[in-house]
């Protein structure tokens, strides 16, 4: 019930929050920021939260690894967590800035133009940094199943739009509560042309659609068009 009262207030003075902030470009942030760079929670000593450098496009005196204030999530400042991937701007300090666009790595989609901003990025961790990239591109979850679609064949049927879509066409996920969600309606379909393992619907929604003998017909037939 606590958690329950807290979401509450998070979500109800959100608005007003975001309301004071600045609406600046990416290329004005980019230009009053101190450090920019994609960074790992890693642990918690103490009232820090220590975390790694993946890749980073500004900032000279950031080291592989550093630490940041542990925020509560009342906090004025943006919380960092353990396990989590973040881009982050920050000035040189121990603590993030809400009205920035820091965010969850899997939740920001600007990641091209800072490349092209600044062409002398550099990736601190190949390996970690290709395995997010990865997962960001490729893993999905309807219900408790985890899916990667560089390893099968899946079909997404776009429920707002009435169509099959491709995976790297559908809406991104902008926020943990605005995500797009998977529902199977169906396994091993095989057409003319392609046989998949799975059929999803894909819904920009907190509610889930109800899948009828209807929905998943029309949904289907979407294949054989």
């Amino acid at each position: 019930m606590r958690l329950l009262i807290i979401s509450f207030i998070i979500l109800f003075f959100a608005p007003f929050i975001n309301a004071q902030c600045d609406n600046l470009t990416l290329k004005q942030e980019v230009e009053m920021t101190e450090n920019i760079a994609i960074v790992q929670g890693l642990s918690i000593k103490g009232d820090s939260v220590f975390v790694e450098v993946i890749k980073k496009w500004k900032g000279d005196s950031i080291g592989k690894y550093l630490q940041f204030k542990l925020e509560n999530v009342l906090s004025e400042n943006y919380r960092i967590d353990t396990g989590k991937t973040y881009i982050l701007f920050w000035y040189n300090g121990i603590s993030v800035d809400p009205c920035s666009r820091s965010s969850e790595f899997k939740y920001a989609h600007f990641e091209y133009e800072l490349n092209v901003l600044f062409e002398d990025y550099k990736v601190e961790n190949v390996y970690k940094y290709d395995s997010i990239q990865y997962n960001k591109s490729n893993i999905f979850q309807s219900d408790t199943l985890i899916y990667d679609n560089g390893k099968g064949n899946y079909a997404f049927y776009h429920v707002e739009e009435n169509e099959l879509k491709s995976f790297s066409d559908l809406p991104k996920p902008l926020s943990r509560f605005k995500q797009r969600k998977f529902y199977v309606i169906d396994e091993n379909i095989e057409t003319t042309k392609k046989k998949y393992d799975v059929v999803f619907a894909v819904i920009v929604s907190n509610e889930k659609p109800e899948i009828t003998t209807d929905f998943k017909k029309k949904a289907l037939q979407s294949l054989f068009k």
